[in-house]
Formats: C-alpha cells, sequence, structure tokens
C-alpha cells in the first residue's frame, strides 16, 4: 500500500510501538506523498530568512494579545504562527513535523489540510482565552503585551493527533512510555529546558489536537473549510490592510490599539521610567516583552537595539 511504501517502520496497528526520533526517509516519493507537509517546511524556512535577512523586529508579525483584540489585527494568528526568529527553532519544529508527516499520507491531503487550518486558527484563538483569564481573573497584566511565533503550537496538536490514531506506545529519550501522554510530557520538558518557552501556546495545540482526534470536528467538511478558509482569509487582509491605511494616516486611528505603556521607577537608571517589551532576539513561541522605553530630559526615547 502507498502507505507501506511510504515508511516501512510505521505500524498501523494499535500495539505499534513509535518513536519520536526520525521521520520517513527524504526520497522524492516519500515528498510527494506529503505535499502539504513539505510545502509547509519550504514556507515556514523562506518566512525565517526572508525576516533573517531583513531583520524584522518581531513587532511587525508577532502574537500580541493587545494587538490582536484590540487592534483586531487577525492576520497575525497566521503570520506569528509561520514565522521564526531563531535558525533552531525553526529546526526542530520542521523536524517535529517532517516525523508526523505520515498522517497526511493515512488522512490524504485534504482532511490533513483542513486539520493543519483548525489547528492554526483555533489553537491562537485557545491563546487569546488564555491570556484573558490570565489578565482578567489571575491579574497578570503583562500577557497584554507578550509577543510569541512559531510553530509549534500546529506541531504539538499533530503530535497529539497521531498518538491517539497509532495509540501504543513511544519511546522518549529511551523512557516507554503511553503513546498520548507523549505530548504532555514533550511539554513538560521543554518548559524545563527553555523557561521561556509558551506553555500556553503548546497546551493550546495539544488541546485542539485532542478535540480533533476524538471527533469533535467531524462535521467540517470540504465545502466548509474552504468557505471558512475563504472567510478568513479575508478577514485576515482586512485586517492587514486596514491597520496599514491607519499606518498611512488613512482611517480612523481609534481602530487601531494604542499599545499601553506600562512605566516603573528605577533608581538604579538614574530615576528614569522604563517598561519592557520584546527584543530584537526574541525567540518563536517564547514569551518575551519588548526593548525599553526611557524619559530621557522630558523626551520619549526608545531603546536603539530594537
Amino acid at each position: 500500500s502507498e502507505l507501506k511504501a511510504f515508511n516501512r517502520g510505521f505500524s498501523r496497528k494499535r500495539s505499534s510501538k513509535m518513536s519520536l526520533s526520525g521521520g520517513p526517509p527524504l526520497t522524492f516519493e516519500n515528498l510527494k506523498n506529503t505535499a502539504l507537509t513539505s510545502t509547509t517546511i519550504v514556507v515556514n524556512t523562506a518566512i525565517w530568512f526572508y525576516l533573517w535577512n531583513f531583520n524584522v523586529n518581531i513587532e511587525k508579525f508577532g502574537y500580541q494579545y493587545e494587538k490582536v483584540v484590540q487592534g483586531k489585527e487577525l492576520w497575525r494568528f497566521f503570520s506569528a504562527s509561520y514565522a521564526h526568529v531563531h535558525p533552531l527553532h525553526l529546526v526542530f519544529n520542521m523536524a517535529s513535523l517532517w516525523n508526523a508527516s505520515i498522517m497526511e499520507v493515512y488522512l490524504g491531503h485534504m482532511i490533513y489540510a483542513k486539520y493543519t487550518f483548525i489547528l492554526v486558527v483555533l489553537s491562537m484563538a485557545t491563546v487569546t482565552v488564555f491570556y484573558y483569564v490570565m489578565i482578567r481573573y489571575f491579574e497578570r497584566p503583562h500577557y497584554r503585551h507578550l509577543y510569541s511565533l512559531g510553530y509549534s503550537c500546529v506541531v504539538f496538536g499533530w503530535m497529539m493527533i497521531q498518538c491517539e490514531y497509532f495509540g501504543g506506545h513511544m519511546s522518549y529519550f529511551g523512557l516507554v512510555i503511553p503513546a498520548r501522554l507523549s505530548p504532555f510530557l514533550a511539554l513538560i520538558i521543554t518548559s524545563i529546558i527553555v523557561p521561556r518557552a509558551s506553555f500556553i501556546g503548546h497546551l493550546s495545540g495539544i488541546i485542539i489536537g485532542e478535540l480533533i482526534s476524538r471527533g469533535v470536528f467531524d462535521w467540517f467538511i470540504d465545502y466548509l473549510f474552504l468557505v471558512c478558509v475563504a472567510l478568513t482569509g479575508g478577514a485576515a487582509l482586512w485586517t492587514f490592510f486596514r491597520r496599514a491605511n491607519i499606518m498611512n494616516g488613512i482611517g480612523s486611528p481609534s481602530a487601531v490599539s494604542a499599545q499601553p505603556i506600562s512605566y516603573t521607577r528605577d533608581t538604579r537608571r538614574g530615576g528614569s521610567y522604563f517598561y519592557s517589551g520584546v527584543s530584537r532576539d526574541s525567540s518563536g513561541d517564547i514569551e518575551t516583552r519588548p526593548g525599553e522605553i526611557k524619559i530621557v530630559n522630558g523626551v520619549l526615547v526608545r531603546s536603539p537595539d530594537l
């Protein structure tokens, strides 16, 4: 069968033992069978190169609660998901995505595209809900200004789907555990190794992946998928060009989120006021806050490293 030819190391039996280390061989046949996965890897790599080559600041494309909710910049759901800053973050995400590429063969290109669309949109929507809860009920106002980016939400979602579909056990760095627990173990290990990693972002991907594997979106037929892609794409483009027009002085400035600045007294800086935001070297899927803004001799000055 096509699935067997794709990767003999995988088995469709639920009693199979899967490994997170290594994906299918990089052959022309496998690339053809995983056209969407391969295209996604190429697109993510091309975007990373563009951002790196032109030194684009994360504020221009990263996800931020304030900009998405107040500024209604819905296009950031997509720009943040497909953008990476650090090459290692890109490599890890794309390697993990390729390890899960068997799902494209197992499910078919259309279903794979639908599930990817659901993971991108709903995982970011879940992140937004989590941030709202943290801000509203746990008094964590800094979540308004955190920036995050990267394909990890989708990767963790596909990891969860793959584990639910195949079952069995997984060998994770030599530790054999039930497959469905592997994404949670990966989430814990990632949070320990990279303290600034977005726990909420990764968890959101796992949640949506679990809902998909449980059949919650089985009603999402091809026709509805295409309609939703058109509507979502149209809304994203409209909010993007709306922001561009306002930045150019066209339209109502009230439609753009005026990012509030939280000033804090710092005696070590000669009594100047500053706020934290996202620095240029912020990592993807890593919650960070930008640079600094200081008041020097009564003038608002932005940190030059931004």
